[in-house]
């Protein structure tokens, strides 16, 4: 049996189709496997509307065995990205591939190739297409659906990579806590405290005021992860073209700012997982039922996910990360459906959020992995 791989151009209808639809037959018996809204990732892929790709060049090939699809990845050469690390990597992404380590490694050295011309010395991934989106091979806990925005993958994949030379760069992990457990005393105290000294109020977020909100986001975002490993800022017109869809899915009682002295200094955003709602939509396709069901959801959820959380840098170090958690947790709590709460994903090296995590009864209970590797 023959494998070969072809570049493709995704603004080709055919080639995109095919891009688009290849997990659809490799996850087809998965039952963990949630499927993305076609769609959404029609939109990440369109690189003539998507803001990410001004500061980003990319290629993408499909790989075929006698004739058959069966895998699939883009190389990423993010200069937005280099150019704020002071680096030279190369990054790989939406890497699909049937359990072939011929077909893995067709891909992995083509993409490599492509990034090394580029005059990049490394690789990493995968990155879907970046930091600020979905990211990383889940390693462990392959018997769970992944909660919203999140990557899901064969239990083969990390063994494909490193079959190829690849070794961790960096792990994420995602919490898992009980969303009715009692906040623990330490971190009671510290909250009160924190709230008497400070002059410390919340808010939630304002539906109305929409554009403003996002403006206070955006500010946060940039300032309170500037210094993580792998960060790089979001322009403005990439944020709100990322956020778009938040505001028809977005709960306003899950989002809370904190002020001190009635300056923003932070926020916290919780989505219900609408990843329970994906998966009775088999297809993609945003049908007429589908949109039924996504409407209807929220009888049908009960898990949510906090997706970030920020603190400007000015603000740090004064508890406002605990004060966060604290009024999130009561709102989270408010709701009876909800079981669970999954917090990810969050920096295996970052002690600052990892500590009450644990502290709060959080179990590390996936972990998603970033490989690299010299080209």
């Amino acid at each position: 049996m023959t494998v070969s791989i072809r570049e493709i151009n995704l603004s080709y209808k055919k080639d995109l189709k095919e891009f688009i639809e290849l997990p659809w037959s490799l996850y087809l018996n998965d039952p963990c496997w949630v499927p993305p809204l076609k769609m959404a990732v029609k939109d990440l892929l369109n690189q003539n509307k998507h803001p990410f790709y001004k500061t980003a060049t990319v290629k993408s090939w499909l790989a075929e065995k006698d004739g058959v699809v069966v895998g699939r990845i883009m190389a990423v050469n993010n200069h937005a990205y280099n150019k704020y690390q002071n680096t030279k990597i190369g990054f790989f992404g939406f890497y699909e591939a049937i359990n072939d380590q011929e077909v893995s490694s067709l891909l992995l050295k083509t993409a490599e190739a492509s990034l090394a011309s580029e005059g990049l010395t490394s690789m990493q991934g995968p990155m879907n297409p970046g930091t600020n989106y979905e990211c990383g091979f889940l390693v462990d806990k392959f018997d769970d659906a992944p909660q919203i925005m999140m990557t899901y993958n064969p239990p083969y994949y990390p063994t494909q990579i490193e079959n190829f030379g690849y070794t961790k760069a960096m792990d994420l992990l995602a919490y898992n806590v009980d969303a009715h457990f009692t906040m623990p005393k330490i971190i009671m105290d510290i909250a009160e405290r924190t709230e008497k000294k400070s002059k410390v109020t919340f808010r939630t977020l304002n539906l109305k005021k929409w554009t403003q909100e996002l403006d206070t986001m955006f500010d946060i975002y940039n300032s309170a992860w500037e210094a993580n490993w792998g960060f790089v800022p979001m322009t403005k017109e990439e944020f709100y073209h990322t956020a778009k869809d938040l505001k028809s899915i977005v709960d306003p009682e899950l989002v809370h700012f904190a002020l001190v002295d009635g300056v923003v200094a932070g926020f916290i955003l919780t989505l219900p997982d609408l990843n329970q709602v994906f998966k009775e939509i088999p297809s993609g396709n945003l049908s007429p039922m589908a949109i039924y069901k996504i409407l209807t959801a929220k009888k049908r959820m009960n898990r949510v996910r906090v997706i970030t959380m920020g603190v400007k840098k000015e603000f740090r170090k004064i508890g406002l990360e605990t004060l966060l958690y604290k009024h999130n947790h009561i709102a989270i709590k408010k709701n009876p459906l909800n079981k669970n709460i999954e917090m990810s994903w969050i920096l295996e090296n970052n002690l600052e959020m990892n500590k009450p995590l644990i502290r709060m009864a959080g179990v590390a209970y996936k972990r998603y992995r970033l490989y690299e590797k010299a080209i």
